[in-house]
């Protein structure tokens, strides 16, 4: 899920205030990037402007281009290879520079990615949050758009580090209870169903691919009983029920999983509204970290 209107912040101008230092390390940012990090919906304008932004580029026209011509040209690859080997080289050559214009077009969605989270108004964010994290405020999450990272984990701008200056209260690193809590503006009490969401996210996915492998090997296994003439063998007739269970489970999953997460993002609503009204929100799980991570 990414930064929109029913979405909460990263972090809420309350919580950037409330450490007299980390107010002034926000102030200084928003005077070297040009941007007013304490304006909660300003911030969260700009934030799901620049990943719609980011969104596009990541799939658009070019992409879809790019993969469509990569397809083509390993096909002409392939096909080339088994052609005669007086016809090899008129075969490749047109493969080849299919792949190289795909490459080329990839290579430019990526510099053009990287060149829209260089934002300045981006480049101040992450100062922002590298900073509340210093100081030990609560970061709700850290959108995996903002920092480019991708599926092996590393990051095209990650977080800039930041030390705190000495001599101040709040120890870096240790998390303070939140500010909204117990007061005007308390967090909502978290729900059982999102509890369980959390507990069975990441559960199955492996359902599909281990019930083809129990009916084909229990197809297999029927299909030598009869060619051999081995009646044991019909016994794998059990393999078949049981990746039929196993899909029937992975089913069952499914549909639980996607119950839970509509009420994981009702959840989410509230604490956005609680956000707006004061409170200061705690780090998410990684969990509904993910639901924000989905969109991009």
């Amino acid at each position: 899920m990414g930064n929109n209107g029913s979405d909460p912040l990263p972090v809420s101008a309350r919580a950037l205030t409330a450490d007299s230092r980390l107010g002034n390390a926000v102030r200084e940012f928003g005077r070297t990037y040009g941007y007013d990090y304490f304006d909660d919906e300003a911030v969260r304008r700009q934030l799901a402007e620049h990943e719609a932004s980011l969104r596009r580029t990541a799939r658009g026209g070019l992409v879809w281009t790019a993969s469509l011509g990569g397809t083509v040209g390993l096909a002409w690859l392939l096909w080339g290879g088994l052609s005669k080997p007086e016809n090899v080289g008129l075969a490749v050559a047109p493969g080849a520079a299919l792949l190289v214009l795909s490459v080329v077009a990839f290579v430019r969605v990526y510099r053009q990615g990287t060149r829209k989270l260089r934002h300045p108004f981006l480049e101040g964010y992450r100062h922002v949050l590298a900073a509340a994290l210093a100081h030990g405020t609560p970061v709700a999450f850290v959108p995996a758009w903002l920092t480019g990272r991708g599926g092996g984990g590393t990051e095209a701008a990650p977080l800039p580090p930041f030390t705190v200056p000495p001599g101040g209260s709040t120890a870096p690193g240790r998390p303070r209870s939140p500010v909204g809590a117990g007061g005007p503006a308390p967090l909502p009490p978290k729900p059982t169903a999102v509890a369980e969401y959390e507990r069975v996210a990441e559960q199955g996915g492996w359902h599909d691919e281990g019930g083809w492998i129990l009916v084909g090997a229990g197809a297999a296994g029927v299909g030598y009983a009869v060619v051999k003439d081995v009646p044991a063998a019909f016994a794998a007739v059990l393999l078949v029920a049981l990746g039929i269970w196993t899909w029937v489970a992975g089913y069952r999953l499914g549909k639980r999983q996607r119950e839970l997460a509509v009420e994981a993002r009702r959840y989410l609503d509230q604490l956005t509204s609680a956000q707006a009204a004061g409170a200061v929100v705690p780090e998410l799980s990684p969990q509904l970290r993910k639901l924000f991570d989905s969109r991009i």
